[in-house]
Order: structure tokens, then C-alpha cells, then sequence
């Protein structure tokens, strides 16, 4: 009930979607390399795939270099008991065609060896990461562990909406 009580933070493609559930990124190089090997995909959300790899990348560099523009503090009390149940699930639902606030625009297209690069470069800079993680826009401060997590959550919402069109 609480996270159909806040709206645009929660809409996700539902039912359509195949339901995954990540709680590490060696979940999330998995599922990256299915993709590669299963191109092309069916997407069933607003973006193309190119640019939700791009998207998932700028969530993780941020996460390391602070995000633009932050929620105000009321949205992000909110915004952390939505985080805290999507954990206690194992999964999070949210708006796919919502951009990182104040984050340059992404284009819809371009090379898709770009997009699985520039993601596995955030992945491997975020494991490698020893400096203080920056907070969340809207969930505020995180752990490591949290942010892994997040990451991996958000990561699979995505993957979720994606059907593979050739057998595997």
C-alpha cells in the first residue's frame, strides 16, 4: 500500500515486465550480457535501449559525484520508506521514462557498444570507489551496501521491461 500511495514514484511496465530481481550488480553484468547476446530486444517502456544504459550509468556516476538537483527533504523522507519497502520486496517499480533531475538530456539513440561499455566502466568505478558516496536525489544518504543495492533494483526494473525476441 505505501508504494501505490506515492505516485509517480512507483509506475514501472507492472505485470508486462519479466519480474527481476537484483540485489548485486554481478546480477546486473549477467542480465548485460544476456542482452548483448540476445540484441535485439523488445522493450516495453518509453525508452530505446541504448538510452536506458546510458541512464543506468548516469545514476551510478552520480552516486559518486553527486546528482544535480536534489528532492526537497519531504519528498526524500517519502521517497526513503519507498526505498526501504522496494528492499524488504526485493525489487523496486518506478517511472521508466523519469530522467535524473537537472542531468543533460540523453539522446534516444546511439551505438549500443557504447551504452554496455559506459555501463560496465560506472559498474567497475563504483566497485572501485573509496572516496564517500554522494546521496541519492530523491532517497538521500545511502550505505554501500544500499547503493549497491539501489543500483541493482533499478538496474532490473529496467532489464524487466526488455523481452528477449530470439531464443537463448
Amino acid at each position: 500500500a505505501l508504494a501505490a500511495s506515492v505516485g509517480g514514484l512507483t509506475t514501472g511496465c507492472g505485470a508486462r515486465g519479466r519480474n527481476l530481481k537484483f540485489s548485486s550488480l554481478d546480477q546486473v553484468l549477467t542480465e548485460l550480457a544476456l542482452l548483448e547476446a540476445n540484441a535485439p530486444v523488445a522493450l516495453q517502456q518509453p525508452w530505446s535501449l541504448y538510452k536506458v544504459l546510458q541512464h543506468a550509468s548516469q545514476s551510478m556516476e552520480y552516486s559518486m559525484t553527486g546528482y544535480p538537483v536534489m528532492d526537497p527533504p519531504s519528498r526524500q523522507t517519502l521517497a526513503r520508506l519507498v526505498f526501504n519497502y522496494f528492499r524488504k520486496q526485493g525489487y523496486m517499480y518506478h517511472d521508466l521514462g523519469a530522467v535524473v533531475p537537472g542531468a543533460p538530456e540523453i539522446p534516444d539513440d546511439g551505438p549500443l557498444e557504447d551504452g554496455y561499455l559506459r555501463l560496465r566502466n560506472a559498474m567497475s568505478d563504483f566497485r572501485n570507489f573509496t572516496g564517500e558516496l554522494m546521496p541519492h536525489f530523491s532517497y538521500g544518504q545511502l550505505t554501500r551496501e544500499e547503493w549497491e543495492i539501489a543500483h541493482s533494483m533499478h538496474c532490473a526494473d529496467h532489464f524487466s521491461c526488455m523481452i528477449y525476441t530470439v531464443a537463448s
